[in-house]
């Protein structure tokens, strides 16, 4: 990715997070109505806080996020934190920040939540089509 568009990217991103903590963890725009949570992890390189705002899925009560990167080649920076470091900070609607740990699912456990993830959110299964690599999910547990 060019560092423009990488730069436009943290923009977008840092303005959505602001837009969510404003209003009470509501944001507007293509994100409206979508449940969203705020996602803070730790860099693998860097070891620098990293704050992403990400959209998840609630099923059976356990709390989801999919690296879905909208279909490119390459998964989303936060999976690579993720899987160094997961231990993770999560904010979701006006709540505090709280801890959690992010577990990757195995292929068997994934394959079976992502079709309920497609059933609620149908641009998923575009998203899988658009690339060969397998689309991770993480089941973000309290701590």
């Amino acid at each position: 990715m060019a560092d423009d568009d990488l730069t436009s990217e943290r923009e977008f991103n840092e303005h959505n997070i602001a837009e969510f903590r404003a209003n009470d963890g509501k944001v507007g725009g293509q994100f409206e109505g979508f449940p969203l949570l705020i996602l803070t992890s730790t860099g693998a390189k860097s070891g620098a806080q990293r704050e992403n705002l990400i959209g998840y899925f609630d099923i059976d009560g356990k709390i989801y996020v999919v690296g879905s990167a909208a279909g490119r080649d390459a998964s989303p920076g936060w999976v690579f934190n993720l899987r160094a470091k997961p231990t993770v900070e999560v904010e979701i609607g006006p709540d505090p920040r709280r801890p959690a740990v992010a577990h990757e699912l195995p292929k068997a456990e994934r394959d079976r939540i992502y079709p309920e993830i497609v059933e609620r959110a149908p641009g998923f299964g575009e998203y899988e089509k658009k690339t060969d690599r397998v689309i991770p999910i993480f089941e973000l547990a309290d701590s």
